[in-house]
């Protein structure tokens, strides 16, 4: 029922929009942290291989 009331008025309409486009942003940042977290993660096991590699060159 709330959601035909917002559809039949021009205004709320506009702000469904505006909502919208935040849970766009959202999932947008969910996105980017998700790329984030696996690139910190892999630069992390590449340190830490590389490290082993050294110590066991040395």
């Amino acid at each position: 029922m709330m959601m035909m009331r917002r559809r039949r008025k021009k205004k709320k309409k506009k702000k469904k929009k505006k909502k919208k486009k935040k849970k766009k942003k959202k999932k947008m940042m969910m996105m980017m942290m998700m790329v984030v977290v696996v690139v910190v993660t892999t630069t992390t096991m590449m340190m830490i291989l590389i490290m082993i590699m050294r110590f066991e060159l040395n």
